[in-house]
């Protein structure tokens, strides 16, 4: 037997039938237009940065505007998540889904999100994620506890590379670049910028275009030829190199009496390119390494790139950290002066193996 309709739904039939007869709008449905996650936040005094997915179910975005007061950004294209896709599978637009982003931000302003679709758009107040509650435990500083900041920014990475490169077009050197593969889409070769110069030598640990030698960069006097250099350089490439001071007697034997040498690298980076991510550099130890007792002398040095460490984990001996500066890299540009007595830097290691370990470096095609 049917069963009639209890007075509450017949309520709900009345209010819907009034509403489209009035125009007004349907109640609203109960499942939200559309879902998102953050699975990456931070922020500084400047800005924060989130990283996640956001998907309107059935409807595809077209735009997504993420607005913190008066700063806000439009996003247009979403990356690929196909570990989405799978929770909602009936919704092919889950899969072009993630997003990240960079913006300007006072501290507890309201982010929205505000989502851009063929036929509406929705605006939601975004939560932010919190740490576990496990490790948010105040603490106040009344020991006496001070922070320093280092020396002020020092020299000019950029100027320093425009004198060396200036030098060499202008004096017609043959040029080696030490990593000269070309390993990211935001790089471009810089053989174009010594066209003045008598040869451009492109020399890396992998076969690639505008790689004119292969080798091991520690020899790379026996790789180029003893002398045979006016110039040689390398751009974040030494935290890479397993013997640096090697490297720096080898570039003293490629180079004539004379020739410039240029490197920049990193002070403070996070860790990359493993396995072959060894060391961190300040200019006082670039200085050190491409100095007077290496053979040559100082012309310029320094550190760039001002950063902040930010510990994930706060104890209270870490909660001065981010007022102290750190720096992102380091750079010197010196001129050789002098020849290394044979042998006078050494190291127990062979030609073979440093080569081996050297290829460990990631080829990436």
């Amino acid at each position: 037997m049917e069963q009639r309709p209890s007075a509450l739904r017949l309520a709900a039939r009345t209010l819907r039938a009034a509403l489209t007869r009035t125009g007004l709008p349907s109640p609203p449905p109960s499942r939200k237009p559309f879902v998102y996650a953050i699975e990456v936040f931070w922020c500084d005094r400047n800005g924060l940065y989130l990283e996640g997915w956001i998907h309107a179910y059935e409807r595809r975005i077209l735009a997504l505007r993420v607005a913190a007061g008066e700063d806000a950004y439009e996003i247009a294209s979403f990356a690929p998540r196909p570990d989405v896709l799978p929770h909602y599978a009936e919704f092919p637009n889950s899969a072009e889904s993630g997003f990240k982003l960079y913006l300007p931000w006072r501290a507890g302003t309201p982010v929205t999100f505000e989502v851009i679709t063929a036929d509406d758009r929705f605006i939601e107040t975004v939560e932010l994620p919190r740490s576990p509650e496990a490790a948010r435990k105040p603490y106040c500083l009344t020991d006496g506890s001070a922070w320093q900041d280092p020396k002020p920014e020092r020299g000019a990475a950029e100027q320093a590379f425009e004198d060396f490169q200036r030098e060499v077009n202008e004096r017609r050197l043959v040029v080696a670049e030490v990593g000269a593969r070309v390993v990211s889409s935001q790089m471009s070769p810089l053989r174009a910028a010594f066209a003045g110069a008598e040869r451009y030598i492109g020399m890396d640990i992998h076969a690639a275009p505008n790689v004119d030698v292969v080798g091991d960069a520690h020899y790379i006097h026996e790789l180029i030829g003893a002398r045979a250099a006016g110039a040689v350089f390398s751009l974040s490439v030494m935290e890479h190199l397993a013997h640096p001071w090697l490297f720096a007697s080898g570039v003293n034997q490629a180079l004539q009496i004379g020739g410039l040498t240029f490197h920049t690298t990193h002070q403070s980076w996070p860790v990359h390119e493993e396995p072959n991510d060894f060391w961190r550099f300040s200019d006082e130890g670039l200085k050190v390494l491409f100095g007077p007792a290496m053979g040559f002398e100082i012309i310029a040095a320094g550190m760039n790139q001002r950063v902040r460490i930010y510990m994930e984990h706060c104890v209270p001996a870490h909660a001065l950290m981010p007022l102290v500066s750190s720096f992102g890299g380091s750079f010197v540009l010196a001129r050789k002066v002098r020849e290394l007595p044979d042998g006078v830097v050494a190291w127990p290691t062979d030609r073979g193996s440093s080569e081996e370990l050297a290829r460990h470096y990631p080829q990436r095609g």
